[in-house]
């Protein structure tokens, strides 16, 4: 299943224009429905130090900070949005697992 799964997404990559990392900040403010901050998210091509997150995906992903929705101030875990480069897909939008 996983090589149909592995070939689908390369077919994907090879039809469509692989997500921009803006491109990517848009759907990860989409998919936390702050389309308003985007200005605000952090976008990188690989994990983020201290971030304390384990998925696997087959695809490769852009990692997205995002601020919190909310005006409590604490010290917490970041928020991060996991965006496939190939297909924009969100596999993974929660905590970073870095506070402390």
């Amino acid at each position: 299943m996983t090589i149909v799964k592995d070939w689908l997404q390369q077919m994907i990559g090879r039809m469509f224009q692989p997500i921009s990392p803006s491109h990517a900040i848009q759907i990860a403010s989409q998919a936390t429905n702050q389309a308003e901050n985007a200005s605000e998210f952090e976008c990188s091509a690989m994990q983020p130090h201290r971030c304390g997150i384990y998925l696997t995906t087959s695809e490769p992903c852009w990692y997205i900070v995002a601020p919190w929705d909310d005006s409590i101030t604490a010290l917490r875990s970041s928020r991060i949005v996991l965006v496939g480069k190939l297909t924009g897909m969100v596999h993974y939008i929660g905590l970073a697992e870095d506070e402390g």
